[in-house]
């Protein structure tokens, strides 16, 4: 991939500030213009005590983790690529529905487009993806790592290509990445803020938003676990986002993590 600046300037991280100043989220705000991965950086701050809505952002991650151990490829420049520090007081995997939410309304907002979600929380334009998150929990902490592809072009990556995309490629324009980054956080603010306080409530409120976009539904799916693959039918989801797999054999197999392919 091209390591050319030239698609954009470095974020404006003192206009972020600004915008997140107020929220639950996003601040205090950390910024690297390198940074092997964000995730790492902010599990460090974790550790150390860092308060809950620390946000470490960068323009290039050169070492990002994706799900299930892949690698995370950079755009540098183009992407957003960013961690929070979060110490929810709700199950982790309505932080896993939310996140991917936010992502998709922040997109529909910004960019026009029409995102997504391939079950659990990859984040679709058309088939091909443009954001990846991956959410690492420890007692008492949760680090929600989101890697959003904004400008630039996969096009000379012939595999990549092939499932990925950005937003500048679907939209057929250039993106203010910080846009993207203010409506992402403040929609991710406004949902957390729902789960922290709303209940039982709240909680099926954003399930129903997030199946809502659950393009894995009615399909026929594999799901690859450690090596073993299971197929089948991608029926529904339960109460608490878990996949509802209708086997060859007829069973219904509750799926609470794989890599899910159509």
């Amino acid at each position: 991939m091209s390591d050319d600046l030239s698609a954009g300037k470095p974020l404006d991280h003192a206009l972020l500030r600004a915008a997140f100043a107020g929220l639950r989220l996003g601040h205090p705000l950390i910024y690297f213009p390198a940074l092997d991965s964000t995730n790492s950086h902010a599990a460090e701050l974790a550790r150390a005590g860092a308060a809950e809505g620390t946000l470490v952002i960068t323009d290039d991650q050169t070492a990002g983790r994706g799900r299930i151990g892949r690698a995370w490829k950079s755009l540098p420049g183009h992407q957003l690529a960013l961690s929070l520090v979060l110490r929810p007081a709700f199950p982790p995997h309505f932080l896993v529905m939310a996140s991917a939410l936010a992502v998709a309304e922040a997109i529909e907002t910004v960019a026009s487009l029409t995102p997504a979600i391939k079950w659990p929380n990859d984040v679709l334009i058309g088939d091909r993806k443009v954001c990846g998150i991956l959410i690492e929990t420890s007692p008492g902490v949760a680090i929600l790592g989101i890697g959003l592809n904004v400008n630039g072009s996969v096009a000379d990556d012939a595999e990549l290509a092939s499932r990925a995309t950005t937003l500048a490629e679907a939209a057929g324009r250039e993106l203010a990445r910080e846009d993207l980054a203010v409506a992402l956080i403040r929609r991710l603010d406004n949902l957390y803020t729902l789960l922290a306080s709303g209940g039982m409530a709240a909680r099926e409120r954003v399930r129903t938003a997030w199946r809502a976009r659950l393009v894995t539904l009615g399909r026929r799916v594999n799901i690859r676990q450690s090596g073993a693959d299971l197929a089948g039918a991608a029926e529904d989801v339960d109460a608490d986002g878990a996949l509802l797999l209708r086997r060859d054999d007829g069973v219904l197999q509750t799926i609470t993590w794989g890599d899910v392919s159509s």
